[in-house]
């Protein structure tokens, strides 16, 4: 099991997170997210409401694996690295409309892509650069 610390769970909910798809071809896409909401950082998991995604969307539903980063990567230096599972009902549906009303009142999602991370690894330039630092 990954743990979220309470520096990645402030940095993924209030910087923009760039969220990295491959289709099945492995054609690479990064799309920036702000509708962002850890879930259970005890078990590395978050979810992002869907409001815009197109190629990423299409990406997730054939290839489920993604990589994460957020804006403020100098002072909060991880990629994230786990499995995207897509929902367009129920309780996590209903989690990403309460985001989107706390950034934009008439946003309205269409669905929420809750990811499980897996992996953590280090971002910050020196010997350790990309060193894993968490894995499930």
């Amino acid at each position: 099991m990954v743990k979220l610390n309470e520096e990645m769970v402030k940095s993924l909910e209030n910087e923009i997170v760039f969220l990295a798809t491959a289709s099945k071809d492995g054609i690479p896409n990064v799309s920036a997210m702000r509708a962002v909401k850890v879930l259970d950082a005890e078990k590395g998991i978050i979810l992002i409401a869907d409001n815009y995604m197109n190629k990423t969307l299409k990406n997730i539903l054939e290839n489920p694996n993604v990589a994460i980063t957020t804006s403020n990567c100098k002072e909060v230096p991880y990629q994230y690295k786990g499995k995207a599972e897509y929902y367009t009902e129920g309780e996590y549906l209903k989690i990403a409309e309460e985001i989107d009303r706390s950034l934009k009142p008439d946003l309205k999602p269409k669905g929420a892509v809750v990811i499980k991370i897996t992996e953590i690894y280090n971002l910050k330039s020196g010997e350790n650069a990309g060193k894993l630092i968490a894995k499930d």
